[in-house]
Parts: structure tokens; sequence; C-alpha cells
């Protein structure tokens, strides 16, 4: 059995109320009843007026294939007076429920649902949408545990849970790409009665925003791209190095304020030197995060690295970063058993669809990919070293090579990206930015994966929908976003500069 902490790591390297009684206004109200509490207990908790729907479509697009049934859950607009056009929310990974993130999303954007409903759709083998997350395979692999475990052990049992899946699965993995999810994405919208949307994708998400805007574009109202990772980008071949260049950034950062350089000198040496520490003594004595007692553990160095990346998506976990190094290098592992408690918190098999996101990666990024995984300097590419393994025995086709075409669109199209983002960073919303004439590009300084909930971005998103226009000037409230202060020690963060002035 591996401890959780450990698949998490390894899985998070692969990789978040009502007004007035709504009416269903433009949607179609013979397909939509209210949800279920037996299935939709957590959108329930959010909205108890949700409105949930089976969409019946073909698995694949040829004669006789058989029927899937996609999970659609409306969440209504708050005001009677409503547009027709609806927000659709769009899930990262690939492999996450957008049903599940949903309420956590929506609720970070209540003013946009005050005039549109909100459509969440789970992707297909994602959440209830036929599901390929090999829950049951993959089970035994979550165990409760500590940091204890080998990584190869795990990526090995994930690889054989996966291939031991495909047994059990009904469904055909070749035909769970993003191209089958956009088609379903247009079936729902026609069942529906919904005329142009406004596509808001995070992740992976932008992708199929993306790739439904080329299929479809006279269904898109508008694109919201946030953490931009275009069709031409191929995901696992930089995990490492971007990675790399966001860590980078950290030690620059930390070497020019001085208290923090003082506190900790040369970052990248001390991160060698605690896995140069783990290599020599892998068992070392930690104390439990959840149950403050102490275990005795063997600790594979690639958990720091596959930990510390994921904290990297995290403009909050980032601030500790420097903190867990130093601690590390001392033979100190506290921090770094923090991180890994903050990141995986409620795990379960179930959390990501790996059959999904294999389905998607395997017939897409990796057909184009060396199947030796590139390595950054300070990360390696777990991403694609687990794709290098699951690949030759998931079922899949490769997508053609126009696929790979950047998107180029009219549509007016809001991009924003974080400075500090260690799998999309900036130069990929650049990329996509060039093939789309009416698109912007926020980039918010100190931002991780996943920026559009910061400051005045969420006010900006609300002004752009609504005119389809973007006036820069107003975006200079971005600015005003700042990067958090590291951590100096179990305390909390250095003192600001601006915070020492106005001591003085």
């Amino acid at each position: 059995m591996t401890p959780r902490y450990l698949t998490i790591t390894l899985m998070s390297a692969l990789i978040s109320a009502a007004l007035l009684l709504p009416t269903l206004g433009f949607a179609d109200s013979a397909l939509l009843t209210p949800c279920p509490a037996s299935t939709h207990s957590k959108i329930l908790d959010y909205e108890d007026k949700a409105l949930c729907a089976r969409v019946a479509v073909a698995e694949a697009n040829q004669i006789n294939s058989r029927s899937i049934t996609l999970n659609v859950v409306v969440l209504p607009a708050t005001t009677r007076a409503k547009l027709a056009d609806p927000l659709v929310l769009l899930a990262g990974g690939p492999g996450q429920s957008v049903v599940s993130v949903g309420p956590a999303w929506a609720g970070r954007f209540e003013n946009l649902r005050k005039d549109r409903d909100f459509l969440l759709i789970d992707q297909r083998g994602t959440g209830d949408s036929n599901s390929l997350a090999c829950t049951e395979a993959l089970a035994p692999i979550f165990d409760e545990g500590d940091l204890d475990g080998d990584v190869n052990l795990v990526l090995g049992q994930q690889i054989t849970a996966l291939k031991d899946c495909l047994k059990t699965l009904d469904a055909d993995p070749r035909f769970y790409t993003t191209i089958d999810a956009a088609a379903d994405l247009e079936a729902v919208r026609l069942r529906l009665g919904y005329p142009a949307m406004n596509l808001f994708g995070v992740s992976y998400g932008t992708r199929i925003a993306l790739v439904f805007n080329r299929l479809y574009p006279d269904a898109v109202r508008s694109l919201l791209l946030d953490a931009v990772a275009p069709v031409d980008m191929l995901i696992p071949a930089q995990v490492g190095l971007d990675a790399d260049l966001a860590f980078e950034r950290i030690t620059a950062e930390c070497d020019q304020t001085p208290t923090c350089q003082s506190a900790f000198p040369d970052l990248p040496a001390q991160l060698l030197q605690a896995e140069q520490r783990l290599r020599q003594t892998p068992n070392q004595l930690i104390t439990n995060p959840l149950t403050g007692e102490q275990q005795n553990v063997t600790l594979d160095p690639r958990v720091i690295n596959r930990l510390l990346r994921s904290a990297l998506y995290s403009r909050t976990l980032r601030q500790v970063i420097p903190l867990a190094i130093s601690e590390a290098s001392k033979g100190r592992w506290q921090v770094l058993a923090g991180i890994a408690n903050v990141l995986s918190p409620d795990a379960s098999a179930n959390d990501l669809s790996l059959g999904m996101m294999a389905s998607v990666l395997c017939s897409e990024d990796m057909s184009r990919m060396n199947p030796e995984p590139q390595n950054g300097v300070y990360f390696d590419n777990a991403l694609q070293e687990l794709l290098a393994g699951v690949c030759p025995i998931w079922p899949h086709n490769p997508v053609r090579e126009d696929y790979f075409l950047p998107v180029a669109s009219p549509v007016p199209a809001l991009l924003m990206s974080g400075t500090e983002d260690p799998i999309t960073p900036p130069v990929y919303a650049e990329r996509a930015l060039a093939f789309l004439p009416n698109g912007h590009h926020l980039t918010v300084t100190g931002g991780a994966h996943g920026v559009s909930q910061l400051g005045c971005l969420p006010k900006l998103i609300e002004g752009f929908l609504k005119e389809l226009s973007f006036n820069t000037d107003d975006a200079e409230c971005v600015q005003a976003i700042q990067g958090q202060p590291f951590f100096s020690n179990y305390a909390g963060p250095f003192e600001t500069e601006q915070e020492a002035k106005a001591d003085d």
C-alpha cells in the first residue's frame, strides 16, 4: 500500500448565494430538472436551485456507436433579467471534474452569475460522465500514510493499475480526446438551446476553449483563458524545464531581498544538498503533521523534487519554498511534510481521471514527443515519465497534424497569466495571442498557476464580458497585485520593504 502523500505528489506533478428565484429562460426546461441530493450534494450545498441533466451523445463519430451520458449542471443566473449567453466553465488536468470544482470556482465570480447561467459539463471520461478514473484499480494505491515510499514503485503501480482497469472499462479510450469533448459541448449547447457562449477555461481548459472555437466559431461569444495551454504547446514536454524557470525566479527574488538572501543563501545548492542527504541516508525521523506522532520513514529524494514542483503552482505555498529547502538541507523535513498535507488533504483515486488524461495526452501531445523524458536541472519530468509507460498500453489514435496549428480567431478574448506559473508561464499565452487579433493579455506579477481570481481581475472580467472590449487603462489595477513575501521561519514571512519603511 502506497502512502497518500507520495501518490498525490506524483499525481499533482502530472499536474481548487442565489438572490431571486431564477427562470429557465433560454434553456430546455424539459431536459433540466432540480439536481438530486443523492448525486449532487456538493453542488446543492453551494446553490440549492442548481439544475441537472443527463445528455446522451455518441461515444464515437461512427455508425452504430454506443451512447454515453454526460453529467450537466446549470447554476442559474441569480436575477430574472438574465442574458441568453451562458458562461461555460472548463476545467484543467486534463482529468478534472468541473462539476466537482465548480462550486469553489463559481463562488469566486458571484457577480458574473447575476445575469448569466453558469454551465458545467463533466468532460467525457471525468466525474460522472462515463469516467475513466479507474477508481477501483487505483484505490489500493491511495492509502493513508506519510511521505514514506519509493517513486519508481508508485509509478509501476499506477501503470499496472491502468492496464488492469482497461479490462473493466465500459468505454473505448480512443474517443476521449479534446476534439470529442468539443463535440460534446456543442451537443449540449444545442440541446439546452443556448446561443453563442462565453468559454472560461483554466489550464487545460483553455485548450478545450480554443479547439471548440476553431470547430464551432459561431457558437462562441468570447474567450476567457487563464493559464493558457494552446494546442501547439506539448503539455508534458517542458514540465521540468518550466519548473526550473519558476524556481530560478524564486532564487533570484530571494537573492535580491537582503533578509531572504541572508537567511537562505544559495538555494540551488541547498536543494541539491537535501537530495544528496537522502541518497546517503534515506531513513529519516519526521513528525506527522496530522497526528503529531514521530515516524521513521524512508524518503525517496525525488519526493522533494515532486513536492516542491507542486508547491510552485500556488502563490501561497510558494512563500514557504525557501524555508522548506533550507530546513531539508539540514535534515529537517517538517515544512515539506506540511506542504504534502496541504496538497492532499482529502485525496482519493477519483480526484483526477488518469485514464482520461492518458486518452488526451497520448493521442495529442505524446504523439509528437520524444519518448525520453526531458528533465530540467532541478526538476524532473514526472508527467512524461508516467505517460511514457502508460501510452504503449493505453488505446489511443494520434490526432491529425493540423490539430497542432495555432487557433486563429477574431473572437474577443481575454488571456491571463502569472509570472511565476511553473507549467503555463506567460510565453504560452503570448504565443496564442498572436493569432487572436481581438485578444488582450494580462500578466500578473507574483501570480502562479491560475490568476483570474486575484485582485481586480474578477472586475475586469465582468467589464470585458459586458463590453466585449478591453480598455488597457483599466488594467493598471493589475500592477497592484504583487507576490507574497517568503517565510523567514515557522512564525511567518519576512517583513516587506514597505512594512520596514512604515516602522522607521
